[in-house]
């Protein structure tokens, strides 16, 4: 069962690498490294995925792990804690839920939970990485609000004819009422005509 979930997140990161030439280049770099992901206080339990990455920028394992793993020279430590998550989807939450601020404001990253340990050229290329995927999340969130800003106006335009306030209401009642009065009126001077 294990090799199936190894192999299984090893192919998703593969298949979303295979197809961004721009992330593609960026993990070439990082080529015969081990990289490891941790997310001590996330989960009940600490867990890292340690990824080795081949010299055509993939993904060539990935273990799956509830070790720390021993220092080593070609090692890359990304550590995800509790509070960057945290920080992360309030900073969504709030920037999709107001329309007008857009989110392309940006803030480095580290130093808000988010830890890279290795050496200096790896860290920057993994910062490198995480501003490429950042950049696109905050892309497809602007474009979400849009599609949201779009609908709701779509929805006000559609049902705005229809939906009248209590004022309104009264007034057109008042005005049906008397036309109704002077049909009748009309009506019963009709007959007595006759």
């Amino acid at each position: 069962m294990m090799i199936g979930l190894r192999l299984t997140v090893r192919d998703l990161f593969n298949r979303h690498l295979e197809n961004d030439d721009i992330l593609v280049e960026q993990t070439k770099a990082l080529s015969g490294k081990q990289v490891i992901v941790s997310v001590s206080d996330l989960l009940s339990a600490p867990m890292s995925l340690n990824l080795k990455i081949g010299a055509d920028g993939l993904v060539d394992d990935v273990v799956i792990s509830d070790k720390v793993t021993e220092e080593a020279e070609q090692i890359i430590r990304i550590t995800v804690t509790k509070k960057f998550v945290q920080s992360r989807v309030a900073k969504v939450a709030s920037e999709f839920l107001s329309p007008d601020k857009d989110s392309t404001d940006q803030k480095s990253l580290f130093g808000q939970g988010l830890k890279v340990e290795g050496d200096v050229d790896d860290i920057q290329v993994i910062g490198d990485i995480v501003e490429v995927i950042v950049d696109r999340i905050v892309g497809r969130l602007n474009s979400i609000k849009l599609i949201k800003t779009d609908l709701a106006k779509g929805a006000g335009l559609l049902f705005g004819d229809l939906i009248v306030g209590r004022k309104e209401f009264d007034q057109q009642s008042r005005i049906l009422s008397e036309i109704i009065e002077r049909l009748k009126n009309i009506e019963k001077d009709f007959n007595v005509s006759r």
